[in-house]
C-alpha cells in the first residue's frame, strides 16, 4: 500500500481501512469505529496519508 492508493480511496469516498479493505462510513466516523468493538486492524485513511511509505508498508505485517 502506498500514499497514491490511499489518496485514490479518499477521492472515491472511502473513510477507513478495516482488515485491509477500504470502507465507506455513513454517519459519524468515530461512532462507526467504536461500534466495531475492536480497534485492531482499523485505520483512518485521512490519517494514513501522513504516514511514511515505510510505515504504510508495515500495515498487515503485524
Amino acid at each position: 500500500m502506498d500514499k497514491e492508493q490511499i489518496q485514490n480511496w479518499l477521492d472515491n469516498g472511502y473513510d477507513i481501512l478495516h482488515h485491509g479493505r477500504p470502507v465507506k462510513v455513513e454517519g459519524n466516523l468515530w461512532d462507526y469505529i467504536d461500534g466495531l468493538g475492536s480497534y485492531e486492524n482499523v485505520f483512518v485513511l485521512r490519517e494514513l496519508i501522513y504516514w511514511t511509505e515505510e510505515e504504510l508498508a508495515n500495515i498487515g505485517k503485524q
